[in-house]
């Protein structure tokens, strides 16, 4: 058996750097090291000892290596917005490490304001890029060769995300876990970790457990959370209008409106997802119909046939290539 990819992470940090932007991500990738050993974490920078915008003091960071290995991501964690944000010395020194150190494989992750570090490194030129809701005009304004989108979660172009920062780098991260690793290694991430696996990015392959979610509409938002916690039960269109209090015809309307999926459409993939999921963990046809939700495992097989054009377990290579590739 092959053995698996390993990956070194790296966290480039600079001054006044916001805490949750580089904790939330570094939890995830940590706890999917626990799980597969395949990520291995490095904190580095051009300054020993780094204050964060929070009082907190970072120290015995690494100097970044001249030169990135195979494999290798970088995330570019965010600091406090300002002015001048990233003209400190040891900011530039971070810019020209960016236009020199990654190699072709290399991911590049901007996290929240870690998105104006990249465009002034040039990595922005010509590509889909996004920060905090805040802050999209002023990142429109510096980088008027970018193409800069508003309301989303995390873009991709290439091998450079960026992301709205914040939780929203936990998002990408699980993103990457169930890539490069696997599926259920995301899962279990996003249960430790204790948060709603809400990965949205305006990207169609992206997995339907969390697709359809780059939108900004609190109430379908709070739809979309009741589903993914109850897809196992009998959903119906009259159960949810009763739930949310409103009225049928209009849940419909507004779901389909900010998803561009029918409610219908959205169970069903979803349960498809977890049904894959189940089935690949060698639970039966029989159980991983009941367990995602199917009232029977004809449905399951009548889903499958509709979305992925075979039938359960028959052309696993089919249903892998609906997935994302970061490459």
């Amino acid at each position: 058996m092959k053995a698996p990819t390993q990956y070194d992470v790296y966290f480039l940090i600079n001054n006044d750097i916001h805490i949750l932007d580089m904790a939330g991500p570094c939890q995830a990738f940590h706890e999917a090291n626990e799980l597969t050993h395949q990520f291995h974490l490095h904190y580095v920078g051009f300054s020993d000892e780094v204050k964060s915008h929070q009082g907190l003091s970072l120290s015995n960071l690494e100097e970044p290596p001249e030169k990135l290995p195979k494999n290798a991501i970088v995330l570019v964690c965010a600091s406090k917005f300002k002015a001048d944000i990233f003209s400190d010395p040891e900011s530039l020194r971070s810019i020209e490490w960016l236009q020199s150190a990654p190699v072709d494989d290399t991911l590049i992750l901007g996290i929240c304001t870690g998105t104006f570090l990249l465009g002034k490194a040039g990595l922005l030129k010509h590509r889909q890029c996004t920060t905090h809701h805040s802050l999209t005009s002023e990142l429109s304004g510096r980088f008027p060769d970018a193409e800069v989108i508003a309301d989303r979660i995390y873009t991709k172009t290439g091998n450079v995300y960026t992301t709205a920062g914040v939780t929203a780098g936990i998002d990408l991260c699980l993103r990457i876990i169930e890539v490069l690793a696997n599926s259920k290694c995301s899962v279990d991430i996003a249960r430790e970790l204790v948060v709603h696996r809400r990965r949205m990015a305006n990207d169609p392959q992206l997995s339907h457990h969390l697709s359809y979610r780059n939108h900004v509409s609190p109430l379908i938002h709070s739809v979309q959370d009741y589903i993914c916690s109850h897809y196992q039960d009998k959903l119906s269109t009259a159960d949810l209008s009763d739930t949310f209090r409103v009225s049928q015809r209009h849940l419909q309307r507004l779901f389909k409106e900010y998803t561009s999926v029918t409610l219908k459409e959205y169970i069903t993939q979803l349960r498809l997802e977890e049904a894959k999921s189940l089935l690949e963990s060698c639970k039966t046809i029989e159980q991983a119909a009941y367990l995602s939700g199917f009232s029977q495992p004809s449905s399951l097989r009548a889903a499958w046939k509709k979305y992925y054009g075979s039938l359960p377990g028959s052309s696993k290579a089919q249903i892998q290539s609906h997935d994302l590739e970061l490459s």
